[in-house]
């Protein structure tokens, strides 16, 4: 017969991962449920605009190209001010993080970040914010940010590429 454990059973009990700080790092649906919420409500003004402006062409007239990236800069600047003013606020939460009850932080000092890193971090995560009007650099660009979003699987501290290069970590607030 084996010794007693000293440990006591765990009853199903996980430990979860917590930054420096002790506080617990968001679970990975959560960042992604919270992006899917932000990119809905970014999406759907931007799904109006496109049909507005763009839908009007043809795809072979020179109109429709020069609204297609017309459109794409100005999104792309909409993009990237949603990102890095609301992650990089002292709140440091988009409406989609708001919702899910998570908070992007400074790794080192715990506090909020600035929007020139969040404007840094969502372009790592996300480079083809500001080139997915382009139909090929686009669609690498989507490869690369589907394995950018699925990094902190494999992180031990639930960080993401963006996360590393930004220094930050993703924590829950509530």
């Amino acid at each position: 017969m084996p010794p007693p454990s000293n440990e006591g059973p765990s009853y199903g009990y996980v430990a979860v991962p917590v930054d420096r700080f002790g506080r617990p790092l968001a679970a990975w649906w959560q960042r992604l449920v919270a992006i899917i919420l932000d990119l809905l409500i970014l999406g759907v003004p931007k799904s109006i605009l496109t049909a507005i402006f763009v839908g009007r062409s043809t795809a072979f007239s020179s109109s429709w190209r020069g609204g297609v990236i017309v459109l794409g800069v100005i999104f792309a600047l909409i993009d990237l001010a949603y990102f890095g003013l609301l992650n990089g606020s002292e709140q440091g939460q988009t409406v989609g993080q708001m919702a899910l009850g998570i908070a992007v932080r400074d790794e080192s000092s715990g506090g909020a970040i600035d929007p020139k890193r969040a404007g840094l971090r969502i372009l790592v995560l996300y480079p083809g914010i500001v080139l997915q009007w382009l139909p090929v650099v686009g669609s690498i660009l989507g490869i690369y940010t589907l394995v950018a979003a699925l990094s902190p699987l494999w992180d031990r501290g639930r960080q993401g590429f963006h996360d590393k290069v930004a220094h930050t970590n993703v924590v829950k607030v509530r």
